[in-house]
């Protein structure tokens, strides 16, 4: 791709809240050993300061993910959440002032090595500086934005949408509506679910900013 890409990575915090999740999942199997050794004070020393030590860092690293500022993509940029992209490629404004329909050309891109994946699930929207959201009117004479895209691949479609005429400005952004789906790739394990949680429910995502793509 020749545009410009934003990665959305937060890589200290990322590390930090690996280490954390390994940190906090290693000293409590200490802990529960010890108490297989039926020495109880200590496992519930090391327990109680583990859990202590996790409290903090999640308020710690959830304040730094509150006052870092939004990403806000500018036109011709391409945004990559983990191995989805997306980049808006031109804008074509109402061709009547009062017919306030703005259509997006926009590329998707597949990150992936080995994945195939799609932006089902995901459903785009524009927001305007009032927070008011226009959701996308669909369009059967354009590729879905939604279809499944082989590893590496990229399509070009277009999104369009019916907004007050009244909006000064306008982003697009994106609410996920179930899980994304994918083909392909490792089947995480059972106890997946328990360390990502530990890791990331302390790594500052909690309050992350959703990412808006301007259009206006």
């Amino acid at each position: 791709m020749d545009s410009q890409i934003v990665i959305h990575s937060e890589t200290g915090l990322i590390w930090l809240a690996l280490l954390v999740a390994i940190a906090s999942v290693l000293l409590f199997l200490l802990s529960a050993i010890l108490v297989v050794h039926r020495n109880f004070r200590l496992a519930k020393r090391i327990a109680l300061v583990t859990l202590a030590g996790w409290a903090v860092w999640v308020l710690v690293a959830n304040a730094i993910s509150l006052v870092t500022p939004r990403t806000i993509v500018k036109v011709g940029e391409t945004y990559c959440e983990d191995i989805l992209c997306l980049g808006i490629d031109t804008v074509i404004p109402p061709a009547q002032a009062s017919v306030a329909t703005y259509k997006l050309n926009v590329h998707i891109f597949n990150d992936a090595n080995t994945v195939k994946i799609s932006f089902k699930n995901i459903s785009p929207y524009l927001v305007d500086e009032h927070g008011r959201r226009f959701a996308m009117v669909y369009d059967a004479s354009v590729p879905p934005y939604d279809s499944l895209l082989d590893p590496s691949q990229t399509i070009k479609t277009s999104m369009t949408f019916n907004v007050a005429p009244d909006v000064r400005q306008l982003f697009l952004t994106w609410e996920v509506t179930g899980p994304l789906e994918h083909v392909g790739g490792k089947k995480a394990p059972a106890w997946a679910p328990v360390f990502g949680w530990v890791m990331y429910g302390g790594g500052g995502f909690l309050l992350q900013k959703q990412a808006l793509l301007r259009v206006l």
